[in-house]
């Protein structure tokens, strides 16, 4: 295994993880500041913004390997 995909197993392990506690820290938040609780998975808006970060996290990685591609 060389150094590359080194570097790209710990970008997806870095992005899921972000990702993970994103996910978690903004529904406990919210849910809780808001007094929603669990009925905030039943919102719109709360799964766009999961879908979008989701994407970009997606996105973030795609550009990360074309940037070691590019550079090794």
């Amino acid at each position: 295994m060389d150094e590359k995909d080194t570097m790209l197993k710990l970008m997806r392990f870095w992005l899921f993880g972000t990702f993970i506690i994103l996910f978690t820290a903004v529904t406990v938040y919210v849910g809780g500041a808001l007094g929603t609780g669990l009925a905030i998975f039943g919102e719109l808006y709360f799964w766009l913004a999961i879908v979008i970060t989701a994407a970009l996290c997606v996105l973030w990685y795609f550009i990360y390997k074309w940037y070691l591609d590019k550079k090794m």
